[in-house]
């Protein structure tokens, strides 16, 4: 099943799903969820002077932009893109490891595609990364997590594992609306609609969740 809902009511409900995680390590959360059209920006970068400004613009146009808490870079979000959300806890007694934990949210999504996937940096991608997953050498892809000691039992961490998948090809007018908030931001990188990939010809959304969940599952 996939939800669909306002980014803003997304994102508090990603961080509702960490608090129970929190407070109930016992409990594991895979969310998958779409909205309409917007942007996504990390909290980071609300603290340039020219933030506001830049948000008010994009927003005039039909791109309002909201924050989120996991980190990462400017993201697109509407038709064709596709949110899954993994929220779990560390085995008591276990130090958190960032690679490992990116490993539990990447190898589903590489294990969904099949063939041509991989992972790593992709230049002239939105929110390029070292935990890309990639489909024939472009950005399928792009990941981020927030990571929470635990409250019910500090030994334990819960962990928000996000990433943002291209079901269909993204659009040029998303990548010009991030680059025109970019430019606002006073920021000179340009992002490249030719740096991404989308689901293969064949894979249809329902078949690619299905074999998604069971990879996750396992």
């Amino acid at each position: 099943m996939i939800d669909f809902l306002d980014a803003s009511q997304a994102l508090a409900r990603e961080m509702d799903l960490l608090e129970d995680v929190s407070r109930h390590p016992g409990r594991r959360h895979l969310w998958f969820w779409e909205c309409p059209k917007c942007l996504v920006a990390p909290k980071s970068l609300s603290s340039k002077p020219t933030f506001e400004r830049a948000s008010f613009a994009l927003a005039a146009e039909g791109w309002p932009v909201n924050l989120r808490s996991t980190g990462g870079d400017v993201t697109p979000q509407g038709a064709g893109i596709l949110n899954v959300s993994h929220v779990y806890a560390t085995e008591p007694g276990e130090p958190v490891d960032l690679k490992q934990e990116y490993d539990r949210l990447c190898t589903p999504i590489e294990t969904a595609l099949g063939e041509g996937a991989s992972r790593g940096w992709q230049p002239g991608a939105f929110c390029d990364g070292e935990f890309n997953v990639q489909l024939n050498n472009r950005k399928f892809a792009g990941t981020a997590m927030r990571i929470r000691r635990g409250k019910a039992d500090r030994t334990r961490s819960a962990v928000l594992a996000h990433a943002i998948m291209l079901i269909d090809p993204v659009s040029i007018d998303a990548i010009n609306a991030i680059n025109r908030f970019l430019s606002h931001l006073g920021e000179d990188r340009r992002i490249d609609v030719g740096a991404h990939a989308s689901l293969p010809a064949g894979c249809g959304k329902e078949a690619f969740v299905a074999a998604l969940g069971r990879a996750f599952l396992e």
